[in-house]
C-alpha cells in the first residue's frame, strides 16, 4: 500500500513517516518545500488545500488540518473518498469547532476513518522554551493539569491505523500516561536543562491579547476557558496508546529530557 503523509515535516507527521517506512509501506508526502521532505519517500509539491494529485493513486491518507478554523476543508478533503483517514483531532472535537468540523468533513466521503483525539502535544510547551532559559516561565493558569502526549505516541497510533487495518469507524482518546500541572511541567523542562526553572502567573488579559496574535480572539479565549477549567477538573488520562500500540504511553519527563536536555 501507499499512504500520503500531510505535514510531514511536523511534529507528529516526520514520526509518522518514519514509522511507516520502517513497516515496509509506501510513502508520499505533501510538502511545500520539497528541499525539506524526508529521504525515501514520493514527494508532492502542494498545499493541503488542493490534495487531488497528492491523492492520485494512494490507498490511505494521514490527516494534519492545520489551520485554527475550518473553511474549505469539505473541498480540501474531497479527492480523499472512499480511502483510509487517520485524522489527527483534539479531544474539543465532542463539542465541535474546528476539530469537529473537520471529522464531519472525512465522514462524508470514506467511512474507513480513524481519529485520533489528543488532549493536547507535549511540543506545544516548546513554546517556552526561551523562557525556560531565563528560569521563569510566565503563562495563566499554572495549576492547570494536562495529560499532554508525546509526538511519538500520537505517530505510533497513526501507523497502526494506517498500516494494519481494523480501526475504521474507531475514536481513540490519545493521552500521556498522567495529568501534571502546567507549574510542574515547567519544573521538569528545568530539570531537563540542568537549571531551576519556575512558573510566574500572567495577568489573563495580557495573555489573551498575546495568544489572539497567532491564534484570532475567539480561540484564544475558548483556549484560556478550558485551561481555567483543568485548576479542578484535569484532563482525562487513557488507555488507548497502550491497547493500540502494545506499550505505555511516554511521561512528560521523557519528553523534556529529549528535547531539552
Amino acid at each position: 500500500m501507499t499512504v500520503l503523509v500531510t505535514g510531514a515535516t511536523g511534529h507528529t507527521g516526520r514520526h509518522v513517516v518514519n514509522g511507516l517506512l520502517a513497516t515496509g509501506v509506501g510513502v508520499r508526502v505533501l510538502v511545500r518545500d520539497p528541499a525539506k521532505a524526508p529521504e525515501g519517500v514520493d514527494v508532492v509539491q502542494g498545499d493541503i488545500t488542493d490534495l487531488g494529485p497528492a491523492a492520485e493513486g494512494v490507498d490511505a491518507v494521514y490527516l494534519l488540518w492545520p489551520h485554527f478554523h475550518a473553511d474549505g476543508v469539505e473541498k480540501a478533503v474531497a479527492p480523499l473518498g472512499g480511502k483510509r483517514i487517520v485524522y489527527l483531532s483534539a479531544m474539543s472535537a465532542e463539542a465541535g469547532g474546528v476539530w469537529g468540523d473537520v471529522e464531519a468533513a472525512v465522514t462524508n466521503v470514506t467511512d474507513d476513518w480513524t481519529f485520533l483525539r489528543v488532549t493536547g502535544l507535549a511540543t506545544n510547551a516548546l513554546a517556552w522554551a526561551q523562557q525556560a532559559e531565563t528560569g521563569v516561565v510566565r503563562a495563566p493558569y499554572g495549576q492547570a493539569r494536562r495529560s499532554l502526549v508525546h509526538e511519538r505516541d500520537v505517530a505510533d497510533m497513526a501507523v497502526k491505523a494506517l498500516a494494519d487495518g481494523g480501526h475504521a469507524k474507531q475514536i481513540y482518546l490519545v493521552t500521556g500516561p498522567e495529568a501534571i500541572s502546567q507549574a510542574e511541567q515547567a519544573r521538569l523542562i528545568g530539570e531537563a536543562l540542568g537549571k531551576p526553572v519556575r512558573w510566574e502567573e500572567q495577568p489573563l488579559g495580557e495573555a489573551k491579547k498575546q495568544l489572539s496574535q497567532y491564534m484570532g480572539e475567539q480561540f484564544a479565549a475558548s483556549a484560556l476557558e478550558h485551561w481555567a477549567s483543568l485548576v479542578a477538573e484535569p484532563e482525562p488520562v487513557s488507555l488507548d496508546v497502550a491497547t493500540v500500540t502494545g506499550h505505555p504511553a511516554r511521561p512528560f519527563e521523557e519528553w523534556a529530557r529529549e528535547h531539552f536536555s
